[in-house]
């Protein structure tokens, strides 16, 4: 009897703190953005550099939601093509808040992905001739982001995103690419603000 209470007071003591626990309600996260795209079926594997940004919800100390924008520019693509690539998922976030300033979270986003490419060789010809030269092939896909990251908290609005890594799958179709899936990639960092203000 008195071990069980001894553990409900326990217990009671950390709902308490979980439930003191102060939290944003808004997170906005601008971030630099690096894609590894591995289009599979032999062909190469190439690069993305580029930015975006992420805007999230708490709704409450735990749980969120998160939409996240982001382009980049290919590299690493075959000897006269160049490309672009935009993604824009959107899902539920999971952030293991502590008295720390470090604050891990897990996310899954679904969305889409854009992809372009463009042979500058021929763009070259067309725009000697005075022509407009317009994308070669494009492509939207569904897109899906499985990851996570950690938060370090420099002051009660800033903190510091290190890292966040995630599994990007997309769904390109044989049409454009060589596999119908690809199994791709992801990296950010950036900062964090924070915006407002609650307890759970």
């Amino acid at each position: 009897m008195r071990k069980s209470v001894i553990l409900a007071g326990l217990l009671l003591m950390a709902a308490g703190t979980v439930a003191a626990q102060d939290y944003p309600t808004i997170e906005t996260a601008p971030a630099f953005m690096y894609i590894r795209y591995s289009p599979g079926g032999g062909s190469q594997d190439f690069n993305c550099f580029g930015g975006g940004g992420t805007i999230a919800y708490n709704l409450n100390a735990w749980l969120g939601v998160a939409a996240d924008l982001g382009g980049c520019k290919l590299t690493g693509l075959a000897d006269g093509l160049s490309g672009k690539s935009f993604t824009y998922v959107f899902g539920p976030r999971l952030t293991l808040r502590n008295h720390s300033k470090f604050t891990p979270f897990f996310e899954v986003n679904f969305g889409g992905a854009y992809l372009s490419l463009t042979d500058n060789f021929e763009c070259d010809a067309v725009h000697r001739q005075g022509v407009p030269c317009n994308e070669n092939a494009s492509a939207n896909a569904f897109a899906m982001t499985v990851g996570g990251g950690f938060d370090y908290k420099l002051t009660r609005k800033i903190s510091l995103r290190p890292v966040q890594a995630e599994y990007l799958y997309t769904r390109f179709g044989n049409n454009f690419l060589n596999n119908a899936s690809q199994n791709n990639f992801r990296l950010k960092s950036g900062i964090v603000i924070n915006w407002g203000g609650g307890s759970n």
